[in-house]
């Protein structure tokens, strides 16, 4: 579901599109050759878009093409040719809904025709293009067009997101930001040798363009394998106890569900999602007899259990996985009052990440089937977390996770086909103003706000 800000905004940037394409119509006439060409090579170009991280969208390869058709053939030509031309395969595919595939096209008409108008409101002329001399009109065209795409979309995914635009940038595009830098002498480059050699030479930069894309997809795959290597290790806790591995994505789970409903940074998020999945990893260093043991553990077993923090910190430092979540694995039994474990750690010494990782861990340990008990209710579950509000919990972690509990049952509805990766859409603006209030107070003291 698209918010309703977007779904507006939307709507502007198609009626504009629309309105540059009725007023370009003429071009459909005296279509020719080099059109066909730049269409072509604006087609191949979008077919290898490479997937944004995080899954919001993709990065296209074909802006350099059609502010290329825009600037030496004419704004006209770049307002048609960034519609049908710049379709990529995830769109062709069905995998991109058509409001968002109405963005795209409504985005590359708009580009591909303000970098022709602005290259000739600034003097610029395509038959003065030389790759000897540095065109001032082609570069402020060039700059503007590349800005114009960036901030269109960062616009996109923060009425998509709800989210400020710092958070999207650092979090959706920093690692895309090389990328723009790179084609924007391409783009240059493709405008400046058209007058001297024709379309067909144009083709030659979809080379560099596959290079950008391969680095693109290389720095993707790093994250990936970030991911993958979190996963591996998550197979292995399930080889070694399958109740534990359950647990833990449960607890992922719930984690980032709380944590974004508190409106906390999306790549926290993540890693409190992460820290969430391996809270227990130091568990597969602890003896199968202590672990499944269904009597009350000995003093030496207790002492040996309440080790895994540390083992688990231990594992992920050695892995070099999981980033600062290392740090949340090692405190996620730390308590309110300082009588947790292994650092005694007390009140707001613990990371926030941590406390949300120990609500909601607590919360899945008491509705699930131990060998020694029985589930909780989730209603005997909420009011146990309540009453350990300020003792074992952060009395402000336990009101925001009352407060999300009161719109969804987590272990009623964690089976219910959400998936793990869906998380209800619950708006901060729901709650009361006082409570909203106390909260901004909370997250600012925890330098956690947007």
């Amino acid at each position: 579901m698209y918010p309703r800000n977007l779904r507006i905004y939307i709507g502007v940037m198609g009626i504009a599109s629309m309105v540059a394409l009725a007023y370009s119509w003429q071009f459909l006439l005296n279509i020719d050759s080099a059109d066909l060409i730049f269409a072509g090579a604006a087609f191949l170009s979008s077919l290898v878009a490479v997937e944004m991280m995080r899954g919001q969208g993709a990065v296209s390869l074909v802006l350099p093409v059609v502010v290329t058709v825009g600037i030496v053939i004419g704004p006209a030509a770049g307002a048609w040719m960034g519609t049908l031309p710049t379709l990529n395969q995830r769109e062709l595919s069905g995998k991109v809904r058509w409001p968002s595939v109405l963005f795209n096209r409504a985005q590359f008409s708009l580009i591909g025709w303000l970098s022709g108008e602005i290259f000739r409101l600034l003097g610029g002329r395509a038959e003065h293009l030389t790759l000897i001399g540095l065109s001032g009109p082609l570069v402020v065209a060039a700059v503007v067009a590349f800005g114009l795409n960036f901030g269109l979309n960062v616009v996109f995914v923060c009425l998509r997101q709800e989210r400020s635009a710092v958070e999207i940038i650092r979090v959706y595009y920093k690692w895309m930001l090389p990328s723009f830098f790179v084609m924007l002498p391409i783009a240059y480059l493709m405008a400046a040798v058209y007058p001297v050699s024709g379309p067909w030479p144009e083709l030659i930069f979809l080379l560099p363009l596959i290079a950008v894309r391969t680095w693109m997809v290389l720095v993707k795959r790093i994250h990936d394998m970030y991911d993958h290597t979190v996963r591996v290790l998550l197979v292995g806790l399930d080889a070694k106890d399958p109740y534990t591995f359950g647990h833990s994505m449960r607890v992922g789970q719930y984690g980032a569900v709380l944590a974004r409903y508190m409106k906390l940074p999306e790549d926290v998020v993540e890693e409190i999602r992460h820290a969430g999945m391996l809270h227990d990893i130091g568990k597969m260093a602890i003896p199968d007899n202590i672990l499944n043991k269904r009597t009350r553990l000995t003093i030496p077993e207790t002492f040996t259990i309440q080790r895994h923090p540390v083992l688990g910190s231990s594992m992920l430092t050695q892995v070099k996985v999981a980033g600062c979540a290392r740090d949340w694995v090692l405190h996620h039994h730390e308590r309110w009052d300082g009588t947790g474990y292994p650092d005694n750690m007390s009140g707001e010494e613990i990371p926030l990440e941590t406390r949300i990782v120990s609500v909601v861990d607590a919360y899945d340990a008491m509705t699930s089937d131990r060998p020694y008990r029985q589930a909780m209710s989730h209603e005997a579950a909420l009011a146990e977390i309540v009453e350990e509000s300020g003792t074992q919990f952060d009395p402000i972690v336990v009101e925001q996770f009352m407060a999300l509990c009161g719109e969804v049952n987590l272990a009623a509805d964690e089976g219910a086909g959400h998936g793990w990766d869906r998380t209800p859409n619950i708006a901060i603006e729901e709650l009361q103003a006082e409570h909203e209030r106390e909260l901004k107070e909370y997250l600012e003291r925890q330098n956690l706000t947007e």
